[in-house]
């Protein structure tokens, strides 16, 4: 009885732990979401987990931002999951958590994710193509910044998945699982290469889009409503 409590007194401490750590983290001032709220959501998660893996970042002078609610040109918003300013250009991060098989190509409209069913047959499901929707993502964001900077899109896809077959044509593209985050980002950290947007710059862009990311309920409502509206 008293090593059983002694390991749930070692659990209960680590998950403390756990909870101080990350309402320490820039992801929870931010958001405002909570250590549970966030584990146990799969879209929340996601984003944190690709901070998570990023985070030691911001000692190096780079910035992030989550959930940037951006203007549209027929009055709706755009949210992007992830953005990071940093000294070489701006990274937008779309976040996928699907699982299965994950077919697709930067010029068509839908991508394909296949299921395994059991005795050799599957499912097959579609979605919108990702690189198109962070496409929008960034054209939104031009638009708001108004600055010719270098910007990159990554599409981090879930561990749980197989990037089975995946066609690019554009140089500042990537599609990855989360765990090759760490690569996608090195190649665009080129430590040869010098700095193109300097610390005041990153802290004016930061500061600037910063509200965008702390929008009301109801914009974030309104934006939810309208994805459902475009999808039927």
């Amino acid at each position: 009885m008293p090593i059983l409590l002694f390991v749930i007194a070692i659990v209960i401490l680590i998950v403390i732990l756990k909870i101080h750590n990350f309402n320490k983290t820039t992801y929870h001032k931010s958001t405002n979401n909570s250590f549970f709220g966030t584990i146990h959501d799969i879209g929340k998660n996601g984003e944190y987990q690709i901070f998570k893996q990023l985070q030691f970042l911001e000692k190096k002078g780079c910035k992030f931002l989550f959930n940037i609610y951006l203007p549209k040109d027929n009055g709706e918003t755009t949210e992007i999951d992830v953005m990071l300013l940093a000294p070489k250009g701006i990274i937008v991060f779309e976040s996928k958590n699907y699982s299965g098989w994950i077919f697709g190509n930067e010029k068509y409209k839908n991508w394909t994710q296949t299921l395994p069913q059991g005795k050799g047959k599957s499912h097959k499901e579609h979605f919108f193509n990702p690189v198109m929707q962070n496409n929008l993502h960034i054209k939104c964001l031009k638009k708001v910044i108004g600055e010719d900077y270098p910007i990159h899109s990554i599409i981090a896809f879930s561990e749980r998945c197989t990037l089975k077959d995946i066609t690019l044509y554009s140089k500042d593209i990537q599609v990855i699982k989360r765990n090759d985050i760490h690569a996608a980002v090195g190649e665009i950290f080129n430590p040869i290469e010098e700095p193109i947007i300097s610390d005041i710059d990153i802290q004016k862009l930061y500061d600037l889009l910063y509200p965008y990311s702390q929008v009301s309920e109801q914009v974030k409502q309104e934006h939810i409503d309208n994805i459902k509206n475009n999808v039927k």
